[in-house]
């Protein structure tokens, strides 16, 4: 009898253990089967102690989820088709794990380990498809192309609100967009043409630099060639009067007669 209950005790314990909530969960508590909606579902915390008929623990992981949803192919306004590989990451709102078990309770949420997987299959990973097809749309192919980062951030915009009223919040996304192979191979070509008419731009640069150097170093070698020209002389000429230390007389205004040194 004794035997017996200790083991009654033990498996109250057991039960009682099993009915806490775990670190950085949130912990709903349904009673009445839920037969009353969102009423019957609230958060708590620590341990429930032992969960009678009608009543259930569940558990929301309040930490970072990693999700990577497969391949969209999605379509510009002008029919320019992309194929996009996005990769999230996000979390529970601390404070409404009551709503998400309440409005998820139908994709499997009994197991804490495989909630947010059900989440994602049956709920998020459709508001990111749908985001994607649909903000591309806005843009032309080229668009698209060179706007990059405006696409993104358009989807990132969208999808923040999405998840906030699915109850999450969107930390990061990437995109991973890539244009078809034809659009790839002529983007490609268009860049090389581009460098190479650069690398042609700039040997042209240099060439032109290089004529107006030997220009310059032309002219200088010719003015410095030309120092027996009349007016090199003419200005050699007074200058030498103009320094020297010999009586200088002038005769006809040019010749001049230079006696010894005085």
């Amino acid at each position: 009898m004794k035997n017996t209950l200790k083991l009654m005790i033990l498996s109250v314990v057991a039960l009682s253990a099993c009915n806490r909530v775990q670190p950085n969960y949130e912990g709903v508590l349904m009673k009445n089967y839920g037969r009353e909606g969102r009423g019957d579902f609230s958060v708590v915390t620590g341990s429930q102690g032992l969960l009678g008929p009608g009543t259930e623990l569940y558990q929301v992981p309040m930490f970072e989820q990693k999700a990577d949803p497969t391949e969209v192919v999605i379509t510009a306004k002008d029919a320019g088709v992309f194929t996009v590989d996005p990769s999230l990451t996000y979390q529970a709102i601390r404070g409404k794990g009551a709503d998400i078990i309440f409005n998820y309770k139908h994709v499997g949420i009994d197991d804490a380990n495989t909630i947010m997987d059900n989440i994602e299959s049956a709920v998020l990973n459709a508001l990111v498809v749908n985001a994607y097809r649909e903000e591309a749309r806005n843009f032309s192919t080229d668009s698209l192309m060179n706007n990059l980062n405006n696409f993104e951030q358009s989807v990132e915009m969208r999808l923040k609100k999405d998840f906030e009223n699915k109850f999450f919040t969107l930390t990061a996304l990437t995109s991973g967009l890539k244009p078809p192979a034809s659009m790839a191979e002529a983007i490609e070509r268009r860049n090389n043409a581009k460098q190479q008419a650069e690398q042609v731009r700039n040997e042209l640069e240099v060439a032109r630099m290089n004529l107006e150097k030997a220009k310059i170093e032309a002219e200088a070698n010719r003015v410095k060639a030309s120092g027996l020209e009349p007016r090199v002389l003419q200005e050699q000429w007074i200058e030498a009067i103009r320094t020297t230390q010999n009586k200088v007389i002038i005769t006809d205004g040019r010749t001049p007669i230079i006696l010894g040194q005085q």
